[in-house]
């Protein structure tokens, strides 16, 4: 049975945009929080102890409308922001801001609009991907080069994650269902497991099993697995290795729109339109408890380095903070 988390009081209570926050990211030592929203802004958050509020440390904007994706470099040393904007026609960009360094800098600017991004683990190459696209793209960090592109995906590109080790990229892909034609094979869902560890790309596998479009894609840090979530308001487990899914966790009412895994313990969170996040423990299968509170869909979930914190951020223009209860406590 899931615990419902809907009258627990939430670590530090909230942090807000004046607008949809799109995208959430601890720093590497669990002290700040990186949050982006449809305001056009990047804000990082002071995680202060007990019940006190996040405190705002800045808030930075690049030469963009809205901001799609945040994320910290491996190293915590650079916060990077993707943008999306309508200069006459749509466009993407990516920049990054040192800790050190009171403007930030631009890394790229491309035609069409960018919807995900992730670091390499060694924090040199940075992938994009877009819903108005079907490519991936990986970027040399220190000058905005570009290293190599990954084409022939069937489907726009909604979500990228390398893995652990940095051997594999994931990068989903699908249609909305609004947009799938019924009697089209092509309306399922695919990720592809590139392996970009040697000289020229290859792709490992290709993860078919979403009905409608992968929305979400990500690595555990510590088992070889990749889950996924999708408009089909599924969550899929893959074993890595063999490229074939595992487990199948149903529950949501509304499509799956991210997912994190928790770095210490056999637990993965999912959020959803449906204005809940469900964690999920690995072991059992089992939903361990609901997390309520959002009033919109939650776009963005990221546990914190220690595993105890899981921040989310929603259609609602607000950063929560929960409590994650552990086995031994549900």
């Amino acid at each position: 049975m899931a615990l419902s988390m809907d009258a627990k009081p939430l670590r530090g209570g909230l942090a807000k945009h004046s607008d949809v926050v799109t995208s959430v990211a601890f720093s590497p030592d669990g002290r700040t929080l990186v949050s982006g929203g449809w305001d056009g802004l990047v804000k990082l958050w002071e995680l202060r102890e007990g019940d006190a509020p996040p405190r705002l440390i800045r808030a930075m904007r690049g030469k963009w409308d809205e901001v799609e994706a945040v994320a910290f470099s491996p190293d915590g040393r650079t916060v990077a922001g993707l943008g999306a904007g309508w200069d006459g026609l749509p466009f993407g960009a990516v920049t990054l801001w040192d800790a050190d360094a009171r403007r930030g800098r631009r890394l790229l600017r491309v035609a069409g609009k960018l919807d995900a991004m992730a670091f390499s683990p060694d924090g040199r190459t940075l992938a994009t991907s877009g819903g108005e696209d079907r490519t991936v793209t990986l970027w040399n960090v220190a000058d905005g080069s570009e290293r190599r592109s990954l084409p022939e995906h069937a489907a726009p590109v909604w979500s990228v994650a390398y893995s652990p080790d940095g051997r594999l990229l994931a990068a989903a892909s699908g249609v909305v269902p609004a947009m799938a034609d019924p009697a089209a094979e092509d309306r399922r869902g695919e990720v592809k497991l590139w392996d970009v560890s040697g000289p020229e790309p290859t792709c490992a596998h290709r993860l078919v099993g979403h009905d409608f479009g992968v929305a979400a894609a990500t690595f555990s840090p510590i088992a070889p697995l990749l889950a996924t979530g999708g408009f089909d308001r599924m969550v899929r487990l893959w074993d890595v290795g063999r490229g074939v899914c595992v487990a199948d966790f149903p529950g949501h009412a509304g499509w799956v729109a991210a997912l994190a895994f928790s770095p210490v313990e056999p637990l993965l969170a999912s959020g959803s339109h449906d204005r809940t996040i469900r964690l999920w423990d690995l072991e059992s299968g089992l939903c361990r408890a609901v997390l309520q509170g959002h009033t919109g869909n939650v776009y963005s979930v990221a546990f914190s380095p220690d595993g105890r914190t899981l921040a989310s951020g929603s259609l609602d223009g607000s950063v929560r903070l929960w409590n994650v209860p552990h086995s031994e406590d549900a």
